[in-house]
């Protein structure tokens, strides 16, 4: 293999990475897609096909987008999420080149956070200096970056954020594991800076995916009676944690705005589904009427619900089914990737309630997913270029 060739594909999907989850919508991020998108058709024939998920996938995609055609939809959002599919191709060319997408996904996340903190520092900190309001706006924009109060206390919670940021979730989990392992002061470090921005964000979802996730890793990678220390410890402090939080915040409070937004989406759509469009579907991006914003949405929070109103039942199963198993072989999913398997279960029930699977930095996690189920055992145990001490 022309070791050339693979450090430029790699540093190609670092940047691509990269722009994705900073500026998701500059065209820096499409530019670099299209290449590796190029590279890859034009490579095919080299292509071991150790699955066919992504053809699947994009199967599905494609009957709901033209089958939205014949049903009320939203035309922008519709392509968006067709388009956003294709990135599950670069599958192939990560396997073929052995790409390190642990050393992607951590160094991307470790970017995204120390970005985040200069953001906050410029909007929030200075708020009053000269180039704030316009950094902001530029935050805004080019980011989809967030600045607001949550209303989980009684005097509201400061939530600031890129809008990729759940991406994030799959950085700390993989630095935490490295902690374990080699026990380095420096990633221990960059933990402490990924936890702050992660609690800077103020997402629920996001919090609790990388408590739990980092608790599993513990507990994977410790022995028995640690294992039953762990479990002894952490139980009782996890039911005092959740009493605290009923007590005292509005996290599980119906009456919570995303809260109440979230169970208006599910009512409106057990409203609207019926015999045909629950097994048929209204096509990718369709409408509906959600009691939860009192309005006409094509996209909701609440994920599997949209895929079955897109695709109906039997195809939204499908996907799911066709996204966790990618390999045909069970031993795909045993001994040490049965790990990944269930730190990428972690985050798909979080996007069951967040709109974080089917789009820019979701699909990335399923190439990371995929990458670890797929490729021959010790693949990544090498970097493919120059990487820090973490």
């Amino acid at each position: 293999m022309n070791l050339k060739l693979n450090k430029s594909i790699s540093l190609l999907f670092l940047f691509f990475f990269i722009l994705s989850l900073l500026f998701p919508t500059t065209i820096f991020n499409k530019v670099i897609f299209i290449i590796l998108m190029g590279f890859t058709v034009l490579n095919h024939k080299i292509y071991k096909l150790k699955t066919v998920s992504p053809f699947f996938v994009f199967f599905i995609f494609l009957f709901g987008f033209i089958y939205s055609f014949f049903n009320n939809s939203d035309s922008d959002l519709r392509l968006q999420f067709f388009l956003s599919v294709l990135v599950l191709f670069l599958i192939y060319p990560i396997l073929k080149y052995k790409i390190d997408i642990d050393y992607i996904a951590k160094v991307s996340g470790l970017v995204m956070a120390l970005y985040t903190g200069i953001s906050f520092l410029i909007i929030v900190t200075f708020m009053n200096s000269p180039i704030s309001g316009a950094y902001y706006k530029l935050f805004f924009e080019v980011s989809s970056g967030g600045y607001s109060l949550r209303e989980f206390g009684e005097e509201g919670t400061l939530s600031f954020h890129v809008g990729t940021v759940p991406f994030i979730y799959l950085s700390f989990v993989l630095y935490v594991k490295s902690f374990i392992e080699k026990k380095k002061t420096s990633t221990f470090l960059i933990i402490l800076i990924l936890s702050i921005t992660i609690y800077v964000s103020v997402s629920r979802g996001l919090i609790i995916s990388c408590i739990v996730g980092a608790g599993y890793i513990v507990f994977f990678k410790t022995k028995l009676v640690n294992k039953i220390i762990f479990l002894m410890t952490s139980i009782p402090l996890l039911v005092i944690t959740i009493l605290y939080l009923m007590a005292n915040t509005g996290v599980f409070s119906s009456g919570e705005t995303s809260n109440s937004i979230k169970i208006g989406h599910y009512v409106s759509f057990v409203e609207h589904i019926d015999f045909f469009n629950f097994f048929i579907g209204e096509g990718l991006a369709s409408y509906y009427y959600s009691k939860g914003t009192n309005s006409m949405l094509a996209h909701t929070e609440i994920t599997p619900l949209d895929m079955i109103r897109y695709f109906g039942f039997i195809l939204a199963t499908l996907l799911y089914f066709v996204i966790v198993f990618p390999s045909k072989k069970i031993t795909s999913y045993l001994g040490p990737n049965s790990l990944y398997v269930v730190l990428f279960l972690i985050y798909v029930i979080n996007s069951m309630t967040n709109p974080i699977m089917f789009n820019s930095y979701g699909l990335l996690i399923v190439l990371w997913y995929w990458n670890k189920i797929l490729c021959d055992r010790n693949v990544n145990s090498g970097h493919d270029f120059e990487t820090p001490a973490t």
